[in-house]
C-alpha cells in the first residue's frame, strides 16, 4: 500500500492548496485520517517532477586524490541524494521520501536505447542550480543608461525598478549571529546613538575657529555648498558619516601628510534605516510551488548583491556613475510607501566598517547634535593599498564587469 499525505498535514501553503485541489480521499501516513484529500507517493511525484527538474541538477563528478600509496585518482560525486533535497522542496520530513524518488524514476519517460539519459536516478547525487539574477543586472544597467542619456528626471524605468526591488523589504528577515535572534533589514537606530563625521582639514580654517563651532565646520554643508555625492545631487544636503572613527577617517581618503578633523554626533530621535549590510545576508523563505518562485529567487540574489553595486568607489571625473544611487536615495527618502530616514552600507575603504547616510528633513536639517569635547584632529602618516584584477568580457559590444555581480558563464 502506497504512503500518502493529506492537505492538512502539508506545511507549505502553496503545496497545501495543490493537494487540497488535486488530491482524493486517502489514508494519511502522518495523521492516519482518511476523509481529507491526499496524494500518494505517485501523485506527489507528479507534482514534484517539474519543480525538481527546474531547480536541481545531477551533482558533478570531480576527481579526488586517493589516500593510498598508489596516488591513483578516484572520482566522487558532489551533492546529496534526491531524497534529501525533497525535504527542502516539500518543506518538511514526510518519512516516505525514498518512495517518492522511486516513483519519479519509474514515471520518467526516457528511452536509453535511443541514447537518452535519465534525469531521475536513485543512485545519483543532486545539487541546487545556482540562482543568477542576470535580468536584474540588465535592468539596473538599463536604468543607469536611461538616467545618463535619456530621462534624468521622472524616469519611469527607475521607478519601476526600485518599486519592484524594494516591495516587501520591511518584512525581510536577517539572522543576528551575535544575539541568535531573527531581526529585520529595516530597523530603528535608537535616539542617542553615536555617529562619526570627518573632513580633511581646510588650510584656511584655524583650530580655534573650528573648535568654537565644530558642527558648523565639520558637519554637513549648507545647501549652497552641497556637492553631488553617492546619495545626493548638487544642492541637496545629505549627511555622510560612519559608525566608528576609523572607518570615518578611511572614507575621506586623506593623502599622506593630510590633517583630518573628526567629530562625534548623537542622534536626537530614533531613525528608520534600510540596512544594506543586513540585506546582503537576508534570506526570505520561499516555496518551490509558488508561481513566481524563480523570479523571487533572482530578486533575493540581486538584493544580496546590491550593497556591492552602491558601495563601488567612483573615480573623480566620473560622477555620472552616482546617478542611479542618487535616484535610489530619492526613492527611499520620498517615494517609498513608508520613506526611510537613512541607509547603512559597508565601507570599501576599511574592511568591516559601516557607513551611514541620512536624508535631510524638509528644512534641510538633521536630527543630530554635537557631543561636547569630541572634536579631534588626525594626521595621516601611512597608507596601505591592495590591488585586485578586474575581469571583464564583451556581450553585444558592451563591457561586462564580472566583479559587479555577473559570472563568466553568463556571457
Amino acid at each position: 500500500m502506497s504512503n500518502a499525505v493529506c492537505w492538512r498535514c502539508i506545511e507549505d501553503e502553496y503545496l497545501k492548496k495543490i493537494v487540497q485541489e488535486k488530491g482524493e480521499p486517502e489514508e494519511c501516513s502522518l495523521c492516519h485520517g482518511d476523509r481529507e484529500n491526499a496524494v500518494t507517493a505517485e501523485g506527489l511525484a507528479e507534482i514534484l517532477d517539474p519543480v525538481v527538474r527546474e531547480n536541481f541538477a545531477q551533482g558533478p563528478v570531480e576527481p579526488s586524490i586517493g589516500e593510498g600509496d598508489d596516488d591513483r585518482v578516484y572520482y566522487e560525486q558532489k551533492g546529496d541524494p534526491l531524497s534529501f533535497h525533497l525535504q527542502d522542496v516539500i518543506g518538511q520530513f514526510l518519512g516516505f521520501e525514498e518512495e517518492v524518488v522511486r516513483a519519479l524514476v519509474r514515471n520518467e519517460d526516457v528511452w536509453p536505447q535511443d541514447g537518452e539519459e535519465a534525469f531521475f536516478d536513485g543512485s545519483q547525487d543532486y545539487v541546487p542550480i545556482p540562482v543568477r539574477p542576470q535580468s536584474y543586472h540588465e535592468e539596473w544597467n538599463f536604468v543607469t543608461e536611461d538616467l545618463k542619456h535619456r530621462r534624468r528626471f521622472f524616469s519611469s524605468a527607475a521607478a519601476s525598478l526600485f518599486r519592484g526591488l524594494l516591495e516587501g523589504v520591511e518584512e525581510m528577515p536577517w539572522w543576528n549571529s551575535e544575539t541568535r535572534a531573527e531581526e529585520r533589514v529595516v530597523w530603528e537606530l535608537p535616539a542617542g546613538s553615536k555617529l562619526f563625521r570627518a573632513r580633511i582639514w581646510p588650510s584656511a580654517l584655524t583650530v580655534i575657529e573650528a573648535s568654537k563651532d565644530p558642527l558648523k565646520h565639520i558637519g554637513p554643508p549648507s545647501p549652497s555648498e552641497a556637492r553631488a555625492g553617492r546619495m545626493n545631487v548638487d544642492g541637496v544636503v545629505a549627511f555622510y558619516g560612519a559608525m566608528d572613527c576609523k572607518t570615518c577617517l578611511a572614507e575621506v581618503r586623506p593623502a599622506l601628510g593630510n590633517d583630518t578633523a573628526v567629530i562625534t554626533l548623537s542622534t536626537t530621535k530614533s531613525l528608520r534605516l534600510l540596512d544594506f549590510t543586513r540585506l546582503e545576508k537576508s534570506h526570505r523563505k520561499l516555496s518551490y510551488f509558488q508561481p513566481d518562485f524563480a523570479k523571487q529567487c533572482e530578486k533575493g540574489a540581486f538584493l544580496r548583491q546590491l550593497q556591492n553595486l552602491i558601495s563601488q568607489p567612483v573615480v573623480p571625473g566620473r560622477e555620472q556613475e552616482y546617478l542611479i544611487t542618487q535616484t535610489m536615495a530619492e526613492y527611499l527618502a520620498h517615494v517609498h510607501a513608508t520613506p526611510f530616514e537613512g541607509v547603512l552600507y559597508k565601507s570599501v575603504q576599511r574592511s568591516g566598517g559601516i557607513n551611514i547616510v541620512l536624508f535631510s528633513d524638509p528644512n534641510g536639517e538633521f536630527p543630530l547634535e554635537y557631543l561636547d569635547k569630541t572634536f579631534k584632529i588626525f594626521s595621516t602618516e601611512s597608507i596601505q593599498y591592495t590591488h585586485e584584477e578586474r575581469r571583464f568580457g564583451l556581450r553585444d559590444e558592451d563591457i561586462i564587469w564580472f566583479d559587479r555581480g555577473l559570472d563568466e558563464d553568463e556571457l
